[in-house]
């Protein structure tokens, strides 16, 4: 009987540590279709598109990751920013030379992107990640839409 006891009590605490509670297991499709698809070799300039219905903005995060859903655009400042001070902080400028873009249509024109091969045999990938963001630039639910593709650079 104990032994029994013994197994239940595991049972309880072990599967209560895996609770799924507040997590959304639910297919987004308020973004669909963006390009250029997954793998995709693409040249200098591009054009990051998608299709959406969405009512607000879209941040789009090139090479890192976006911010945690609920929170806004100066939550990606450092405490120690000097951008901290401004009020305008985090400007258009700012979050671009950092890899990050605020748009209202669904669609993004990039002339540059770093070149990320780290030698002549290594290819230029990079990862594009989309959220939505209110009109205030808060990160609206989890969700996030995601491409991966390479970069040909003419040498």
């Amino acid at each position: 009987m104990r032994r029994l006891i013994a197994v239940a009590a595991a049972v309880v605490v072990l599967g209560s540590g895996c609770a799924a509670r507040g997590l959304s297991f639910v297919q987004d499709d308020r973004v669909q279709d963006v390009r250029p698809r997954a793998g995709a070799t693409v040249r200098l300039p591009l054009e990051l598109t998608w299709s959406s219905d969405f009512d607000g903005r879209f941040g789009v995060f090139l090479d890192r990751a976006p911010m945690r859903p609920g929170r806004g655009l100066e939550s990606l400042v450092p405490e120690d920013d000097p951008c901290r001070q401004e009020p305008t902080c985090p400007d258009a400028e700012w979050l671009s030379q950092r890899g990050v873009f605020v748009t209202d249509e669904p669609r993004l024109h990039l002339e540059v992107l770093p070149d990320r091969r780290k030698n002549n045999r290594s290819k230029d990938r990079h990862e594009a990640v989309i959220v939505l963001l209110d009109r205030d630039g808060v990160r609206v639910g989890e969700s996030t839409f995601v491409t991966e593709f390479v970069v040909d650079r003419e040498d």
